[in-house]
């Protein structure tokens, strides 16, 4: 089938140049491969496509109409051509996003009326999504990542550092006191990130070393949206990204903790899957949030 697309495209140019010569002067091909395309279509089509002289060329009513099927073949194809180069270009077209539910909510979501401001040809699919999404069978251009990669083909572009903090609020810290090392952490109730109440942990440094503290406390929850609630609430301590709580340690509402003892910020990366041969529209949309985040 390729070859024969090929054919067919050296068929037009000959009937559009009127001449063998003519057609493999302007696709930069000998006379000799120009006549052995037209033979092998004419067998293949068991149809004469060309009344030839050594004067003098014809285009027979059934190559006519072979013609405009090679013609139209070749429009598409300088058409879509065109479109991808539009593409290249200049940023238009869909971009699908993914990002974690809390991060992709608070940080990522705000930011497309302005990407989008900016770039007014681009449409964004934002899915937010807690679980490791797979960029080639969702397709998927962009993920937004928290936290260490794993090992992959993927490319990776990082784009901020979330420093953690632990909170809770002033009403809680009266009534409980107030932890001033990690190993205090047991003896207080602790709001975790989960389903499962078992084997809680949250790791710290001490004198550049990782230390864990065993925590329990009276809620779990898969979200930080829930946690922060019950954190407000008063029902204990949490351990969260600061960008969450930027606003409440702000005001008064929630007390920072153990602040020497926090660990290195957790890394945000731009995962997609091909360095080379981006679109207009991704390199604007990676661009975008290398900049803004």
């Amino acid at each position: 089938m390729l070859n024969r697309l090929a054919d067919m495209a050296i068929y037009a140019t000959v009937v559009e140049q009127q001449s063998f010569t003519g057609a493999a002067e302007h696709l930069g091909i000998s006379k000799g491969a120009v006549s052995k395309a037209i033979k092998k279509l004419e067998q293949e089509l068991n149809l004469r496509l060309l009344q030839r002289t050594t004067r003098t060329m014809t285009v027979t009513i059934e190559g006519r109409a072979f013609y405009e099927y090679c013609r139209e073949m070749m429009s598409q194809a300088e058409a879509a051509e065109q479109h991808l180069g539009s593409l290249r270009d200049t940023p238009g077209g869909l971009i699908r996003i993914t990002a974690p539910v809390t991060f992709g909510s608070v940080q990522i979501a705000p930011l497309i009326p302005e990407l989008l401001q900016q770039y007014p040809e681009i449409n964004v699919d934002l899915m937010l999504d807690d679980k490791r999404v797979d960029l080639v069978t969702q397709q998927v251009d962009i993920a937004i990542r928290c936290g260490q990669l794993e090992s992959s083909s993927l490319i990776a572009k990082r784009l901020n550092d979330l420093p953690l903090v632990v909170v809770a609020t002033p009403a809680f810290l009266a009534k409980h006191g107030t932890p001033t090392h990690p190993h205090e952490l047991a003896n207080l109730p602790c709001l975790s990130h989960s389903s499962h109440a078992v084997d809680r942990r949250w790791t710290f440094l001490e004198n550049n070393q990782e230390i864990t503290a065993r925590i329990k406390g009276p809620m779990n929850a898969n979200n930080n949206f829930a946690l922060k609630q019950g954190l407000l609430a008063s029902l204990g301590i949490a351990y969260l990204p600061r960008y969450q709580v930027t606003e409440q340690l702000a005001n008064g509402q929630l007390v920072p903790l153990l602040e020497d003892y926090l660990p290195t910020p957790t890394p945000v990366h731009a995962v997609y899957r091909h360095r080379q041969h981006l679109s207009a529209a991704m390199r604007a949309t990676l661009e975008f949030f290398t900049a803004r985040l």
